[in-house]
């Protein structure tokens, strides 16, 4: 012990020793990691003449579970979508996924990569969380994400928790956060094996393989996927060629569950830059490898725990376009945890979790910055009758901003079976990333450039709400919202072209989100979501960038009797402004687009097969998701899928 404490305290105390850093940071992850397995997996000494009756396995409650325990619950505001929906669906990638949820709006990364995310209208306030397994994603430029290197094959369900969010999710999720759930073994009492092939070609070259094999048995199973795509894309240096690898590992025994995933991807595109400054000559060459261990299981009758810890290695290549280079090497590895207390009668439950992290960029234009992370959260939750109560507090220290507190607190009354109020009030404050501050994280240095006097961001939220089902059911939800903002943290692009953070010293946010789901036959069911918001910088009294004032999905379903499927999504947008000042240039106009998925199933040598079409801009309609870059318009994409 006394060894561990001088090992602790050398990491602590030291400054210049950045590498050293990682390295015991990461030692220290993964043997706490492997200390609490053995621990787990010691017998108990049994005192006294009588054994007591051991557990089974199947009462087991994982991480995964709660998940699905908390919507069902809790007041918070959350939307979700499974493996089985995922499949039925014939989703390519994990933007689609998000981008057909109700109050989740997905756009591609201007430089290539990334995805910007929002929720509820966005414009709001910080960037969305992304976790996988409950360990963060690191965000990338504009608070995107590079949600291209999560292969959908290996997604079993993804959650979006709309603001304001339960602490416990983590620092830096105060506009949301997207939960993605991997797939695990699902305890069979026969060994099965499975697996999936889909090939897809479509416009601008568009070219995909991809594989899934995946061995589970009583007590361990193995998954292994992988897969390799090309894209021309209609712009002038907009071509793309990318290639993923993911391993699985998964062991169980008596009353733990212990898993192991590497993942590998690699990515090399051009980036052709806004049609106001663009770079032919531009590129980029993206490597990511990542390995997670994470353990859960029960130890107590009250207590469940779920323990992770996680490695991220990065190294991004950059051709400017006049023939500069720049590289960026990016570590991250961390260790969280997170335990549930629960007594016999189920209506309280405690829940607290940790998080500790350490991350470093060594960039050729800004130099070495690193970051340490402490994190602690607990969260109470209770029932009274028709009443849900849930309280939070989170405490977050940083090396370079300090401390920065959080809290959540959310109460549900059950009107009547059908019919749920909801309210929530939320505090958090998100710390700039380094992406913000120093521009290491990706995007063209042509187009962007950090600012390293960035301030906290202090955000209060609220919700209001309710939700009702009725006999037939369909079901409607409509909710208030309301988002003040001191500090925040937007974009703004200057004279020189280049897009640069800057604070502004207060925004608010507030609106309506109405959803509906009408079930019109058996087979056809209809989606609806609409938002309405007010954005206002205080500055200058101008509408937040990237906020349109009006915004509508909807989307139809249904199925032939040929097994045929066949869905149309139609969204549209009001006008919005992609700077600070408004500025009429730089408005993006209104417009409406519609996609549409073919989806049908055929047999192909004695195997389970669908066939796919999918359409995206069907109308071939003219806008920008961005400023300066110009959808692709009209792009079709057929492909197949074999199941074995």
């Amino acid at each position: 012990m006394k060894n561990k404490k001088a090992i602790l305290n050398l990491y602590l105390r030291g400054k210049n020793a950045s590498r050293l850093k990682v390295m015991i940071l990461t030692a220290v992850s993964f043997s706490l990691t492997w200390c609490c397995m053995a621990g787990a997996q010691a017998p108990a000494v049994q005192l006294g003449t009588k054994e007591k009756p051991p557990f089974v396995l199947d009462q087991v409650v994982v991480i995964g579970e709660k998940i699905d325990d908390y919507i069902s619950k809790n007041p918070s505001q959350v939307v979700s979508m499974g493996e089985t929906e995922i499949q039925e669906r014939n989703f390519l990638q994990v933007d689609e996924v998000l981008g057909s949820m109700a109050g989740v709006d997905v756009k591609p990364g201007s430089s290539g990569m990334g995805t910007r995310i929002s929720i509820r209208g966005g414009g709001g306030s910080g960037a969305v969380l992304v976790l996988i397994d409950g360990r963060p994603v690191s965000a990338m430029q504009y608070g995107g994400v590079d949600l291209g290197s999560i292969p959908i094959d290996i997604v079993k369900k993804i959650t979006v928790f709309k603001p304001p969010v339960p602490v416990w999710l983590g620092p830096g999720s105060s506009a949301g956060a997207i939960y993605i759930e991997t797939k695990y073994n699902t305890m069979g009492k026969k060994v099965l094996k499975k697996g999936q092939v889909r090939v897809s070609a479509g416009s601008y070259g568009q070219a995909n393989i991809s594989s899934t094999c995946q061995i589970d048995s009583y007590n361990s199973d193995f998954m292994i996927s992988g897969g390799v795509g090309h894209n021309d894309g209609k712009q002038d240096n907009s071509q793309k060629d990318q290639g993923y690898l993911g391993l699985h590992y998964g062991k169980k025994a008596d009353l733990l569950n212990f898993q192991v995933n590497a993942k590998a991807f690699v990515s090399d595109h051009g980036v052709a830059g806004p049609t106001y400054n663009p770079t032919p000559n531009s590129g980029q060459r993206y490597e990511k490898a990542s390995l997670d261990l994470k353990l859960d299981g029960i130890s107590l009758d009250i207590l469940d725990y779920d323990v992770k810890a996680y490695l991220d290695v990065k190294k991004l290549k950059e051709t400017a376009n006049n023939g500069d280079t720049a590289q960026l090497d990016a570590v991250a590895t961390g260790l969280r945890s997170d335990f549930f207390l629960t007594p016999g009668n189920e209506k309280n439950e405690l829940r607290f979790g940790t998080l500790i992290e350490y991350s470093q960029a060594d960039h050729t234009l800004t130099g070495i910055h690193d970051r340490t992370l402490f994190s602690f959260n607990g969260v109470y939750n209770m029932k009274v009758d028709s009443f849900r109560l849930i309280t939070g507090l989170r405490s977050d220290y940083t090396s370079d901003f300090y401390y920065s507190p959080g809290a959540h607190m959310g109460l549900s009354y059950k009107v009547m079976p059908q019919t749920v109020l909801k309210a929530n009030a939320g505090y958090s404050e998100n710390t700039p990333s380094f992406g913000q501050l120093y521009q290491p994280s990706h995007g063209s240095m042509d187009q962007v450039r950090g600012n390293p006097y960035l301030e906290k961001e202090e955000i209060i939220s609220y919700t209001l709400g309710g939700s009702h089902s009725f006999e037939t059911g369909h079901q409607l939800e409509i909710n208030l919202f309301m988002t003040e903002t001191r500090d925040l943290i937007k974009y703004q692009r200057g004279i020189d072209l280049i897009n640069r953070p800057e604070n502004i010293s207060k925004a608010v946010k507030m609106g309506v989100e109405t959803s509906l789901k009408f079930y019109l036959t058996t087979a056809t069911d209809l989606d609806l979501n609409y938002i309405w918001q007010d954005t206002e910088n205080k500055d200058n009294g101008k509408e937040l960038s990237y906020a349109p004032e009006h915004t509508a999905k909807v989307t139809l379903k249904t199925k032939f009797h040929t097994g045929t499927k066949l869905e149309l999504t139609t969204t549209g947008y009001t006008d919005q402004y992609t700077d600070n000042l408004n500025t009429g240039s730089q408005k993006l106009k209104e417009y409406i687009t519609t996609d549409a998925k073919i989806i049908h199933p055929i047999e192909l040598c004695n195997k389970k097969a669908e066939f796919f079409a999918h359409v995206h801009n069907l109308f071939d309609t003219d806008f920008q998701s961005h400023y300066g870059y110009p959808d692709d318009g009209f792009k079709l994409q057929c492909g197949i899928t074999i199941n074995y």
